[in-house]
């Protein structure tokens, strides 16, 4: 009976074991300004993906595929209720909640506005539609791995970029188009075919540098007939229209970014292939060296806001 005994309490850690190998954790984070705060929760793509999200004015309800362990902050300014499955945050004052799911790494992020603040402002007309539609361009890809420090590379920060600015543009109704979606090589001249077929209103590229800081290209039509790449798509009859407009958007994005990094923003005039040969206001971007900047959860999120914002006030 002993040992009948003992093999039946072995058999039941073993079941306890496995089951508390499978629970999956999730990271909750958030960050408050005055009159909005941002609620991150960081998981498995599983998890995040299969989540049933429900929103009130003071309430965020989560249902998860799975059981999971909540791992957060102290000192929340909000109640956070777990169970099982589920997970209920009370808000203590009502507010205008959005939320969207990003990856790389997955979570789901909700951002909220205090509607006592939304009072206060004076009422303004609708915000204006700034663009419908957009083409994303991440830098380099497959065997083309750009700047390379340490782990991280060129392609790989682009490529998340895009994912997650891509996310939020759809959010707000914009139809979005990558000129790569996954690891792979793109040759430049494809990268121009695929932008002018997409009849885009804004078209931003995505590269890195090795310098401290954020670098904004302008399109410079000064030296047409020297690049074949640019004379065989028709320069001045595709960005010439468009030069205005592309400074305008990217001195516009330049603003947000010092904005929200208090960096120097460098601003430069350049005959780039994928600029000049494009027909919409374009503007292309060196984010600076991972040694200068790391390029974390937090990082990522105020970048890709930042650029919305430049993106909004460009449209005003």
């Amino acid at each position: 009976m002993k040992k009948i005994f003992f093999i039946f309490l072995a058999l039941a850690l073993m079941v306890g074991s496995l089951s508390a190998q499978q629970t999956k954790e999730v990271l909750l984070k958030f960050s408050k300004q005055e009159g909005q705060m941002r609620i991150v929760l960081e998981a498995e793509e599983s998890l995040i993906n299969k989540s049933k999200i429900t929103t009130s004015t003071t309430q965020i309800r989560m249902e998860f595929p799975e059981s999971f362990n909540l791992t957060s902050q102290k000192a929340l300014p909000f109640e956070v209720v777990s169970t099982n499955k589920s997970l209920v945050i009370n808000l203590k004052e009502k507010g205008e909640i959005k939320f969207f799911r990003l990856s790389s790494p997955s979570r789901l992020v909700f951002d909220i506005q205090k509607k006592e603040m939304q009072s206060e402002k004076q009422p303004v007309p609708a915000a204006p539609v700034f663009s419908k539609v957009f083409v994303l361009d991440a830098g380099h890809g497959g065997y083309d791995f750009g700047i390379v420090s340490g782990e991280v590379r060129e392609k790989d920060i682009s490529l998340d970029l895009v994912k997650d600015l891509t996310a939020i543009l759809s959010k707000k109704g914009k139809k979005v188009f990558l000129t790569r979606k996954v690891d792979q090589y793109m040759p430049i001249i494809e990268r121009i075919k695929f932008v002018n077929q997409k009849t885009p209103d804004v078209v931003i590229s995505f590269h890195s540098s090795m310098s401290e800081n954020f670098i904004l290209y302008i399109p410079l039509l000064e030296n047409q007939g020297i690049d074949e790449v640019v004379d065989s798509y028709s320069l001045s009859s595709r960005q010439k229209k468009y030069i205005t407009k592309s400074k305008a958007l990217s001195e516009s994005i330049g603003k947000a970014i010092k904005d929200e990094f208090k960096v120097n923003v460098v601003f430069r005039k350049m005959p780039l292939p994928l600029l000049n040969s494009t027909g919409a206001p374009s503007a292309l971007i060196e984010l600076p060296s991972s040694k200068f900047m790391v390029y974390d959860l937090q990082t990522k999120t105020r970048l890709t806001n930042s650029i919305v914002n430049g993106i909004t006030a460009y449209g005003q």
